[in-house]
């Protein structure tokens, strides 16, 4: 099992170091030449967005656990929310529950990879005749797939969390993910 929960702050100075202390003065940072990363137990929406505005910068929220591969995902810039993700978090196991603001540069190649189509639709051949998709079903995904728009209440694409958050991580060269 594994499981973590982070922000992100996209400015490393002693002015951000000294805001994350004021709102955190317990935390656990670590920091790279871009990134601050602060370990942290729970989604703090006002501070962050605060952060985010005093710092006039990114700062970003991620959250995933293995086990039940639930995953949360929240921008800010400079006060506004850009992008919410969260998948099988609170409400049901395996579902996109939130889905706000514009896709990032990130997610399309990471969750409509034509490769897992194939072997989503490779993997249903396998099944018994009554488990399969549909004939409609499979042009449906193949569709959606080509589309590249998550759906709330949609159960694709399938979330490996922790898979998903390295990629994310890595995309933006988090600290702590480069190791």
């Amino acid at each position: 099992m594994s499981s973590m929960n982070a922000f992100f702050v996209r400015k490393v100075t002693d002015d951000a170091i000294t805001a994350v202390y004021a709102k955190f003065p317990s935390a656990e940072i670590e920091t790279n030449s871009e990134y601050i990363r602060v370990l942290n137990a729970t989604l703090p929406k006002q501070d962050l967005l605060e952060l985010s505005l005093r710092l006039e910068t990114d700062v970003m929220w991620l959250s995933y656990q293995s086990v039940v591969d639930a995953f949360e995902y929240y921008h800010w810039r400079e006060g506004t929310l850009l992008r919410v993700l969260v998948y099988g978090s609170w409400i049901e196991e395996r579902t996109w529950e939130c889905i706000e603001g514009h896709a990032e540069a990130w997610e399309r190649a990471f969750f409509f990879d034509p490769d897992d189509l194939v072997s989503l639709l490779e993997w249903d051949e396998d099944l018994d005749e009554e488990d399969r998709f549909s004939d409609e079903e499979r042009q449906g995904l193949e569709r959606f797939w080509q589309a590249g728009e998550l759906k709330v209440g949609g159960r694709y694409p399938i979330l490996g969390a922790q898979r998903c958050a390295f990629h994310l991580a890595t995309y933006y060269r988090f600290p702590g993910w480069d190791k």
